[in-house]
């Protein structure tokens, strides 16, 4: 049995597209052989894209690494504190940023966060990612629990950004395709993906050399180094391809299924 982690956007789903047809087929098969797949994404559960509801994943890593669920249960849990919340927030009123906030049951956002993620996907993806459960609020609930953080800086000056928060998170390239001078997935320290999958084979009692990983930016990193099998999809970033084990074709030419295939497991 292999257990088979599966980054969302740019892996299984081509940036403003839904699940393609072989893509699904290939996930159906595998799992069929008794496989066991799951998510591994930057969204948190209440983001995730509704063109997904036709493969029944067996659990998935969240919110690059905070939140996993295995069995339909809650494996790992992990939550920015309320102070650097704060701090975050009261950094971006001074500087101009704009924050999403995200939870397991929504994410929040104020002021114009939406329209200037809209106007970005739009100006440099070429197509809308679908996000579930924004919500627009006075002020972010901080008394939520947590998990990630978004951040836009409309100006440029991601650099300067890095360099306020660098203490207290670490800062990664956006995986959609915008700027990183623009966009910036705000993550806990040393919390990541490969702390999410290696929860989830815990509780299974497998052993890393069961897992293969597939990813494509820079938040994929960690898994893909530390699973059994790094697989990097041909519209990978450099990073993840210098990182993997096998490069796939890209996303939108059966990417996942040609790699399943390499390996024999469909």
């Amino acid at each position: 049995m292999k257990y088979l982690f599966f980054d969302v956007d740019g892996t299984l789903l081509p940036f403003g597209r839904g699940l393609p047809e072989n893509t699904l087929h290939a996930l159906c098969e595998a799992q069929a052989k008794g496989n066991r797949i799951f998510l591994s994404t930057g969204r948190s559960p209440a983001e995730m894209d509704p063109r997904l509801k036709d493969v029944r994943f067996d659990g998935g890593v969240y919110c690059g690494g905070s939140r996993a669920f295995a069995g339909g249960k809650d494996v790992f849990s992990s939550f920015i504190s309320r102070a650097d919340l704060e701090y975050t927030s009261a950094l971006c009123a001074q500087k101009g940023w704009s924050l999403l906030m995200q939870c397991d049951d929504s994410s929040w956002y104020k002021d114009d966060f939406y329209e200037l993620y809209l106007s970005f996907l739009d100006k440099y993806v070429g197509g809308r990612i679908k996000v579930g459960c924004l919500r627009k609020a006075e002020e972010l609930p901080f008394d939520r629990k947590s998990t990630k953080l978004i951040l836009l800086t409309p100006d440029g000056d991601m650099a300067e950004a890095r360099a306020l928060l660098s203490d207290r998170y670490d800062v990664l390239n956006n995986t959609i395709g915008v700027p990183s001078s623009l966009m910036a997935e705000v993550c806990q320290k040393n919390v990541n993906k490969a702390v999410g999958m290696k929860a989830i084979l815990s509780y299974f009692g497998a052993s890393v050399s069961d897992a293969v990983a597939f990813g494509d930016g820079s938040n994929d990193v960690e898994i893909i180094k530390e699973a059994g099998i790094g697989v990097a999809m041909g519209n990978a970033c450099d990073e993840i391809k210098a990182a993997a084990d096998y490069i796939t074709s890209e996303c939108t030419d059966d990417g996942i299924g040609k790699a399943l295939r390499h390996f024999g497991i469909i």
